[in-house]
């Protein structure tokens, strides 16, 4: 049985969109716990068009999706536990796939896979096309959050999303959760492997560089530095992350892209301020 923890706020035609890919599924017993971040019951009517076709179990939450995830994991009963968000769409044989995986390979206990858009293109993050186990070097390759498949009886030994870091987080450090997950699994002696055939569909994020998208940046950035310096990773490595934006802010300086050098220096100063300000108190 799978546990799917799907956490939402302000969305509804594309969860309904998720929703009618779950009706689709080949492999059928699953269940589905909504963690409702809404302020109202605007999902009553939507929950009640579906629950007669997969269980859904309502709960609400405060904002936070590392919050929301953690209380969703503690209602979770499933052998195994995923965390598609509310805007991205399952395969039909999503399920029937990641169920495969992880009895053909018993000695796993994350499995992950490609996030791809409509057109099978990759989208929110890169990955390759041959199957790699994961480590800690290679993570940012292995999937997102929407693509991650565990084993509950795991979940202990990791412990939840930190709450410290991700989307709506009280704190200014707005992503890497779900590189935390992964991470603090391998510290933990599991074992991970990243699948191509694993697919979970998400649109492309768009590729403007306004100034919401440039906030955001900058946002993302700062929970990308704290990760690196929660985990410890060599100053080699944080040099090279560094780099790699730097080159990105120059060229488009110097190809006068007014708007994309703003985006990439954004996301430049986002990693250091993370880096810079990321508690020793929380580090571990």
């Amino acid at each position: 049985m799978f546990s799917l923890i799907v956490c939402t706020i302000d969305r509804f035609d594309q969860l309904e969109r998720l929703f009618q890919s779950l009706m689709n599924q080949r492999h059928r017993d699953f269940e589905v716990i909504l963690v409702d971040q809404n302020p109202d019951d605007r999902l009553l009517g939507l929950i009640g068009s579906f629950s007669p076709f997969f269980m859904i179990r309502h709960i609400r939450s405060a904002k936070g999706l590392s919050r929301a995830r953690n209380n969703g994991m503690a209602a979770a009963i499933g052998d195994y536990v995923c965390f598609p968000d509310d805007d991205c769409w399952y395969e039909p044989d999503t399920l029937e796939t990641a169920e495969r995986l992880f009895v053909d390979h018993p000695e796993l206990a994350i499995v992950t896979g490609r996030t791809l858009d409509a057109g099978g293109v990759a989208s929110v993050s890169p990955t390759g096309d041959t199957p790699l186990a994961v480590t800690r070097w290679n993570y940012l390759k292995c999937g997102n959050s929407n693509s991650i498949f565990v084993r509950r009886t795991v979940l202990p030994g990791i412990g939840g999303f930190d709450e410290n870091l991700g989307v709506g987080s009280d704190s200014p450090f707005q992503s890497g959760e779900e590189a935390d997950f992964l991470l603090r699994a391998l510290a933990a002696g599991n074992r991970l492997m990243f699948f191509p055939e694993l697919i979970v569909h998400h649109d492309q994020v768009t590729s403007e560089y306004g100034p919401r998208q440039i906030e955001r940046a900058r946002k993302y950035g700062r929970g990308f530095g704290a990760l690196m310096r929660k985990q410890r990773f060599p100053l080699a490595y944080v040099a090279y992350r560094l780099c790699r934006p730097i080159a990105s802010w120059l060229v488009a300086v110097l190809r006068f892209k007014a708007d994309t050098a703003h985006y990439k220096r954004a996301w430049l100063m986002g990693i250091l301020e993370g880096y810079a300000t990321w508690p020793r108190s929380r580090r571990g």
